[in-house]
């Protein structure tokens, strides 16, 4: 993600933790080398929600 400005990494966040329970209380989308915290369970309708609302964020932002 570094090759996003810091407001549109804000708002991926922010669509993350809207979807995504784990997200939320994580609290950042940044690896921290550790494995409970680096891998997340999630369900799928979750992540569906997440990507779609990733995809229309990006679509609007061209």
């Amino acid at each position: 993600m570094k090759n996003l400005s810091a407001k549109k990494q804000k708002e991926l966040l922010e669509i993350a933790k809207k979807a995504i329970y784990a997200i939320e209380e994580r609290g950042s989308l940044e690896a921290k080398g550790n494995d409970s915290e680096d891998f997340i369970e999630t369900s799928v309708w979750s992540l569906a929600e997440a990507l779609k609302e990733a995809y229309l964020f990006g679509k609007a932002s061209k």
